[in-house]
């Protein structure tokens, strides 16, 4: 319950299933009741990006899933990531629907750079084979196929290291791996079981993905180091 005028934290998790803006619809139930495949009205776009990247690093295969995130990206301000959103979908499918992987080319080109729209052209008939050398970007999820600058990957890999734990399963979070974040969060807390944060954060995840098997096991471990849960666990 909240008093009038209090002020209550909202967890980047629960941004991701709420929208980080008031009043924004719940990206999980706007897709399923619009059956739509345009972002519906009322989602937040980051919100949106972050649920379909979910399911996309779900399930590679989801095609609805990526069409969806590509035409999400080709409206502002979302307009940066088209090219990493096509390029998930190159990968997923192959050499698979030419059809639909040209229609998405055509309709995302306006946001592309001519050379990354060339690339993408020249593999319309083969596919995307993994290995295949990319510009460097930041919003594609299969992380197989090799960057075309090294010195761009060194250097993001010195970027992550300097990060905090915490600030890295907000990355991970960012791009949809829940898993990945609530890995991160839990060594975190082993760490340091009174950053309240990590802890919000966490609670938040075990939540929203009703995993109650994966909190009572961090308890145990909670337990096991420290002695007890952190307070505010329960």
């Amino acid at each position: 319950m909240c008093w009038p005028g209090e002020r209550v934290a909202m967890s980047a998790v629960e941004q991701i299933f709420q929208g980080s803006i008031q009043g924004s619809i719940d990206p999980v139930f706007a897709y399923v009741r619009a059956g739509r495949l345009d972002c519906p009205p009322g989602v937040d776009p980051l919100a949106a990006w972050r649920h379909l990247s979910g399911q996309v690093a779900r399930d590679a295969l989801d095609v609805e899933a990526h069409v969806r995130r590509v035409l999400l990206a080709c409206q502002p301000p979302l307009t940066e990531r088209v090219f990493g959103a096509l390029v998930d979908l190159f990968l997923a499918l192959g050499d698979r629907g030419r059809g639909l992987r040209r229609q998405l080319l055509d309709q995302a080109e306006p946001w592309l750079d001519p050379q990354d729209a060339h690339l993408l052209r020249v593999h319309l008939d083969s596919g995307l084979p993994r290995g295949t050398r990319l510009p460097a970007q930041d919003w594609s999820l299969f992380d197989s196929a090799v960057l075309g600058a090294s010195a761009m990957v060194e250097l993001q890999r010195r970027e992550v290291a300097r990060e905090t734990p915490f600030q890295q399963a907000m990355s991970l979070l960012e791009y949809g791996d829940l898993e990945g974040a609530r890995g991160m969060l839990e060594e975190a807390l082993l760490d340091a079981p009174q950053d309240d944060e990590v802890l919000r954060e966490l609670l938040a995840i075990y939540r929203h993905s009703r995993d109650d098997a994966a909190k009572a096991a961090m308890a145990e471990r909670l337990v096991a180091r420290h002695g007890a849960v952190p307070a505010g666990w329960v």
